[in-house]
């Protein structure tokens, strides 16, 4: 008996988005020269998994997809900070203040 493939499924509204918004602030970070972990937790790795951390958690954005790739919304974190910023508001809050006035 042969069993059929899964069709392959399209990405999402907000995915098409988000991968728009990621190919904009690249560009962004790179002619800022931003290319290494901006938080620099102790323990920081600076250029290993870097990602995209926002101020937000990204369901706040869904009625404002503008600022999900914004500058002044995001920070380039490695993948040691970026778990740690996500999981403390406070934290989070103290290290876009400090790095984006």
């Amino acid at each position: 008996m042969r069993i059929p493939k899964p069709e392959k499924s399209e990405t999402g509204k907000r995915e098409r988005e988000w991968k728009r918004e990621r190919f904009k602030l690249k560009k962004i970070y790179w002619d800022k020269g931003i290319t290494i972990c901006e938080v620099k937790l102790d323990g920081c790795m600076p250029n290993f998994g870097l990602s995209f951390a926002h101020l937000h958690k990204r369901f706040w954005y869904y009625d404002k997809p503008g600022l999900l790739g914004d500058f002044n919304q995001t920070l380039l974190a490695c993948a040691y900070c970026h778990p740690r910023i996500e999981r403390d508001k406070k934290l989070t809050a103290k290290i876009f203040k400090r790095l984006r006035p």
